[in-house]
């Protein structure tokens, strides 16, 4: 509880972010602490392209992993079971978010740290409730809805209406790594639900019988390893084209 917390508000108060750091390191002017959660600033250009000074503080809170990351302290600390079968189910989502850092330079920056700690917290906490707990797809199910909802409200916060234009209006990445699309009103993300939750059906036909706890581990470790690299095969990853205009 106290990582998340003391994670929280290093989200909420650092304004650096991953595309200037790569070009100016910490000289960019963005790479500070500041309390202002809303100096999203860019410009279009006359050829519609966007040139970005700097993005806001809410590109780092508003993270489906450190909505994973709360519902396992949550779980542990006070027992709630919705939120422990809910750390299982999602679970995944970290697992594989943890293949998704682009560059090896970048875990030389502070922010992608701190994405790892947030991603190995969610995944270490989930393999321990699948050791100690029986796993229960449907008592999982409204921590998968709770990430679509988030989803949706990252959209409609970070992005200036209407958030569903194509092209954006606006930088926009849940996790500043992956430029997720939103072409039909946020039902796309149905899909990755879907996949998901069969992903969850897979785990629990595996393990289900099982009383071995090394199973019980090694089997979600099996089955989110085979989508993380379903999801790099096919490119799912999608890192967005920035035009900055904050460094030389």
């Amino acid at each position: 509880m106290f990582l998340w917390i003391m994670i929280s508000f290093f989200y909420m108060t650092w304004n650096g972010w991953l595309f200037e750091w790569r070009e100016c390191v910490y000289e960019g002017p963005n790479q500070r602490f500041n309390l202002d959660l809303f100096d999203l600033e860019y410009h279009r250009q006359p050829d519609g392209s966007i040139t970005y000074v700097t993005t806001n503080n809410l590109h780092n809170i508003i993270y489906i992993c450190h909505l994973v990351f709360l519902l396992g302290w949550v779980g542990l600390l006070f027992d709630v079971n919705w939120a422990k079968q809910g750390a299982m189910a999602t679970m995944g989502i970290s697992f594989g978010a943890s293949f998704a850092p682009l560059y090896p330079s970048d875990h030389l920056y502070i922010l992608q740290i701190v994405y790892n700690v947030v991603h190995f917290s969610g995944v270490f906490m989930g393999l321990y409730l699948f050791m100690k707990y029986r796993f229960h797809i449907l008592k999982g199910l409204p921590a998968v809805l709770m990430t679509w909802g988030l989803y949706l409200a990252s959209r409609v916060i970070l992005e200036p209406w209407p958030f569903w234009s194509e092209p954006a209006n606006a930088y926009y990445s849940v996790n500043q790594i992956n430029d997720m699309p939103f072409y039909f009103y946020g039902l796309e993300y149905g899909v990755f639900v879907l996949a998901v939750l069969g992903v969850n059906l897979w785990i629990h036909l595996m393990i289900r019988k099982s009383r071995n706890n090394c199973w019980r581990v090694i089997a979600p470790i099996i089955a989110y390893s085979t989508l993380a690299v379903m999801v790099l095969a096919l490119n799912l990853t999608q890192p967005p084209e920035m035009n900055l205009g904050t460094c030389p």
